[in-house]
């Protein structure tokens, strides 16, 4: 009995597309790849492994690559979300935007990629160590989600000339 329903499990879930999360299989076009990053951040390094986990060859320079990467702007914005009531802050909203241009130069093709993400982060006023802990967390999960989702961007390009493609903000 309990292994049918096992079977019923899988067979269910794979009729439905469902899947693991793993290598995203990148377009051929995209597999040798010039990236022009923000700088040495969390986020670079969390793209470059991602990138490169998923069979992605990156360049040292640009004419060596057909594809090109280039990261505009990256920033993660944190805003007062509620007060408690003595007036102290009681909860905050990380916000993480991050605007790329993915071009193939030689077929003219521009495609401008924009992801976000939001977590939100509660404020302890009697523990500030803890509470500057969860947020510097809550900022690299905010990069390595925001690097996974131009991943997925980029798995599902097209070749269409001067495109854009953005993502909704979400909170796990």
């Amino acid at each position: 009995m309990r292994l049918s329903l096992i079977w019923l499990a899988v067979i269910t879930l794979s009729a439905c597309g469902w899947h693991l999360r793993g290598i995203s299989p990148i377009p051929d076009g995209y597999r040798i790849l010039y990236l022009q990053g923000s700088g040495n951040t969390g986020f670079d390094q969390a793209l470059n492994q991602q990138l490169q986990f998923n069979g992605v060859v990156l360049t040292e320079h640009a004419v060596d690559a057909p594809a090109q990467l280039v990261i505009q702007s990256y920033e993660i914005e944190r805003r007062t979300l509620s007060l408690s009531t003595n007036g102290q802050v009681a909860e905050y909203e990380l916000n993480g935007r991050l605007s790329a241009l993915l071009s193939r130069p030689e077929n003219g093709i521009n495609t401008e990629i924009l992801v976000r993400s939001r977590r939100t982060l509660s404020n302890d006023v009697n523990n500030v160590v803890a509470t500057a802990n969860e947020e510097r967390q809550q900022r690299s999960a905010i990069e390595k989600d925001l690097a996974s989702k131009l991943l997925r961007r980029l798995q599902g390009i097209r070749d269409n000339k001067n495109t854009t493609t953005s993502t909704p903000a979400t909170q796990p």
